[in-house]
């Protein structure tokens, strides 16, 4: 009896042994390096289970960690900036779409947003469920941001009632600013200002109550003023 006992025991072992989630190299870089891994278990039926995905950047930084429970997200997915430091992580297991219980940072590792707020929300996500919009709320004004791919910031300003309010800014996935222009209830009204991707201005103007007014100046590629145009005449 203590020997079918033995070898009942023997069994399980190696069954469970049989069944452990592994990780497998989906797609590489081209010295070698993995890209993406899937981590996985071997289904009943022969089929391979996706369980996790890892991403890396070439430089083998870990760029995102997800889990899944099928085709549905959950547990807790990371995202990474290319020098290691996490930029936002957030929990599947309540919410399927959007996540739950967001923290995001900047790349030097501090808080992302050190104004204070009374609350944050992820507003809309990426196709693989990286956060794209986030708002951060205080006594009801809010604070928008949206990221690039890069998880650089693309844009950010202040929503009041639901509408633009103030300055915006827009910024290329270097870092350069875009555009500087300014709101009154989600309508231009202020200074408007376009730069290249290089930090040289492109376009300087004015706008009035959403329509363009007083002389706007117009740049070349190396900074020069080469045209205006006045909007009142």
């Amino acid at each position: 009896m203590k020997n079918k006992s033995l070898i009942i025991v023997a069994a399980l072992a190696l069954l469970a042994s049989c069944n452990r989630p592994y990780d497998t190299v989906y797609s590489t870089y081209k010295d070698g390096t993995p890209k993406l891994v899937f981590n996985v278990v071997d289904g009943k039926g022969g089929e391979v289970v996706r369980l996790g995905e890892k991403m890396y950047y070439e430089n083998g930084k870990m760029m995102y960690e997800k889990h899944f429970d099928g085709d549905k997200p959950t547990g807790t997915w990371s995202f990474y900036y290319d020098n290691g430091q996490l930029f936002a992580e957030g929990n599947f297991d309540k919410n399927d779409s959007i996540g739950s219980g967001w923290k995001l940072f900047k790349d030097n590792g501090e808080d992302f947003y050190t104004d204070p707020y009374d609350s944050m929300r992820i507003l809309d996500v990426t196709a693989d469920h990286r956060p794209l919009s986030v708002a951060y709320y205080k006594e009801g004004d809010e604070m928008r941001f949206q990221f690039n791919d890069n998880y650089t910031i693309n844009t950010r300003g202040q929503v009041k009632n639901g509408l633009k309010e103030g300055r915006w800014e827009f910024f290329y996935a270097n870092g350069q600013k875009m555009l500087e222009a300014n709101y009154s209830k989600g309508i231009e009204n202020g200074a408007y200002n376009s730069y290249r991707d290089n930090g040289v201005p492109y376009f300087r103007g004015f706008y009035i109550n959403g329509q363009r007014a007083n002389i706007w100046e117009f740049y070349d590629e190396q900074g020069n003023l080469v045209g205006t145009k006045d909007f009142d005449k």
